[in-house]
């Protein structure tokens, strides 16, 4: 299947609760009315994800960073034709005049994109999601030839060697970029600020402290250093996620 994600930010002065409010009630069946639409989710960041979130119940410290995003949201179509059918349809035209009165859309710009989506361990969908929004080192990034050579590390070696390994992890996605999306649909003129994003879902909120107490957790964090810029990440770009599964495939 095709799969877009949008990655952004309310839009200032926003509450957050009516904000979410409406995009469950009232976006959510906007887009839902696409034709084309075979599945849709909606990712809530509720809190930032920090080593320090260990066995604290998720409750923001004093130290913690702010939240670098809100919210984004993924919707799978049948191939890339039915998405660019999706963009001209009059129910796609309502949807995306609804989203610009309570998101900041110019945040979801280098944000957003047509992804390769890789199941790295095929489990449950837990109650507990988390997702960690990554960019590659300024090095790599830089490099066409280095950047594709990380992506496939990405699945191979820090998914399906170290990531498997992980004890607590029910399910664990990549979600690698392939092509920035703009308005009217992909736009290679849009410098991308990622490179992706992981998502595990866990059991509950022990499975995953379990998790992230692990060596296996700090092996697979440490291998995270030769690809990753993790300070960016670390300082709001990882989070807890609140899902709200709208249309399922």
């Amino acid at each position: 299947m095709f799969k877009v994600v949008w990655l952004g930010k309310l839009k200032q002065g926003m509450d957050r609760d009516a904000s979410w409010t409406h995009l469950r009630d009232v976006h959510a069946p906007l887009v839902r009315a696409v034709p084309q639409v075979d599945a849709y989710v909606q990712s809530f960041a509720t809190s930032v994800l920090t080593h320090r979130s260990i066995g604290a119940g998720f409750e923001p410290g004093p130290e913690d960073p702010p939240l670098g995003f809100d919210f984004y949201s993924a919707i799978w179509y049948r191939d890339e034709a039915a998405f660019r059918d999706s963009l001209r349809t009059d129910e796609w035209a309502s949807a995306s005049a609804d989203a610009a009165d309570v998101l900041d859309l110019e945040s979801f710009g280098g944000n957003s994109s047509v992804v390769d989506a890789r199941t790295i361990i095929d489990g449950g969908f837990g109650p507990l999601k988390t997702v960690y929004v990554m960019r590659f080192k300024e090095e790599i990034a830089s490099d066409p030839q280095r950047t594709r050579e990380a992506h496939e590390y990405w699945i191979q070696t820090h998914g399906h060697r170290f990531g498997v390994a992980v004890p607590g992890i029910s399910r664990y996605v990549q979600n690698h970029v392939v092509a920035p999306l703009g308005a009217d649909g992909t736009d290679d003129s849009i410098p991308m600020a990622i490179c992706g994003l992981s998502e595990c879902w866990f059991e509950d909120a022990a499975a995953h402290e379990l998790a992230m107490a692990s060596p296996e957790w700090l092996t697979m964090n440490k291998d995270a250093e030769n690809l990753f810029d993790t300070a960016w990440s670390m300082a709001g770009m990882c989070a807890v996620i609140e899902e709200n599964v709208v249309l399922d495939s």
